[in-house]
């Protein structure tokens, strides 16, 4: 049990270590940008019960150039 405990925080640290955080533009890159970005592309990928939806708010906030 211990280790399936263990083995689980590590996967969900890994998953949200990938989430951009940067970006190249130095106008945007600033916290005020990053929130509205992300608001954004939580009101277009609510939460489901599959998770599936971290990853495609991951790939918004990739097309709108966050890295």
């Amino acid at each position: 049990m211990r280790v399936l405990v263990i083995l689980m925080s590590g996967i969900f640290l890994v998953a949200c270590s990938q989430f951009p955080t940067t970006h190249p533009d130095a106008a945007k890159n600033n916290p005020t940008q990053y929130r509205a970005d992300m608001r954004d592309c939580a009101r277009n990928y609510p939460e489901s019960g599959t998770g599936a939806y971290l990853k495609q708010r991951v790939s918004c906030m990739e097309l709108k150039g966050w890295q």
